[in-house]
């Protein structure tokens, strides 16, 4: 329940990141409300996750990706996407332990295990048991997905982490988007026929466009936050940036805007921006 997109531009050289800031809360609280909290986490200066779905298993992920990075400034991106990938198999397996193993076969079963037994060894005069065993554990799922972008010396990477633990990479199509929202954004990128090599100004304004479109899903909020990665910093966007974004869009009512000059202004006064 948020949507959380990511896209390549200016020849490999930035990544535009944006997110909503919406938390839900499911049964029996059934909540939707958003924080001060962002979305866009970094992994290093030139790196960042954005999550979605569970944010509890996400905060998890997080924790042991970044244990695994061991404060590296500049890690390659596969390198971040494969520690959070370690990270997701691993919290996984926790979660189903906890919730699933434990509960069901109970503290015979741990002590058992003290001894070196494991799970089709203690279970082998009991199949049936084995198999549905097997089965709820097969589709047990987080509910999380996870983008990993970041520039290195190779160019943009970006990626997405997700059930059960597996990596999908798309630095050729050049954007993703996750979250009960992206679908739309998705969609939004597509019709706008955004590439790796799409100047970052127009980059800008179809990642905002994009999460604006996904508003309309289940619980994607109407708080954003947008950032741009390069090679050696990520820059979150100034509120002067989102200000003229919101302005551009409202005017646009909906059309491809005919000038982001607005936008191009605010962007050459950031205080980095003719920085390398």
């Amino acid at each position: 329940m948020t949507v959380c997109i990511a896209a390549i531009c200016d020849g490999g050289k930035a990544i535009v990141v944006a997110a909503d800031r919406m938390f839900t809360a499911g049964p029996p609280i059934n909540l939707e409300f958003e924080t001060a909290e962002k979305k866009i986490e970094e992994l290093s200066p030139s790196c960042v996750a954005l999550l979605s779905g569970n944010s509890a298993f996400g905060t998890e992920i997080m924790q042991g990706a970044l244990a695994r990075l061991h404060g590296a400034q500049r890690p390659q991106v596969v390198l971040a996407a494969e520690s959070v990938k370690e990270s997701y198999a691993h919290v996984r397996a926790t979660k189903v332990r906890e919730t699933i193993i434990v509960p069901n076969l109970g503290p015979d079963f741990s002590r058992a295990e003290g001894l070196g037994i494991n799970i089709p060894t203690y279970l082998k005069d009991q199949p049936n048991v084995y198999g549905q065993l097997t089965m709820v554990m097969s589709n047990f799922n987080m509910g999380s997905d996870i983008i990993v972008a970041g520039v290195d010396d190779q160019g943009a990477r970006l990626a997405v982490i997700g059930h059960p633990g597996t990596v999908a990479w798309f630095d050729k199509l050049g954007y993703a988007a996750i979250g009960s929202g992206g679908i739309h954004a998705t969609m939004r990128l597509s019709l706008g026929a955004h590439t790796r090599n799409s100047p970052l100004v127009d980059t800008l304004y179809r990642v905002y466009d994009g999460k604006r479109a996904s508003e309309v899903a289940p619980g994607v909020g109407q708080e954003t936050d947008i950032a741009i990665v390069y090679p050696d910093r990520t820059e979150q966007g100034s509120p002067e940036l989102l200000k003229s974004l919101l302005e551009l869009f409202k005017e646009s009512g909906g059309k491809v805007p005919t000038s982001l000059d607005s936008i191009a202004r605010v962007v050459q006064k950031e205080p980095n921006a003719g920085r390398k």
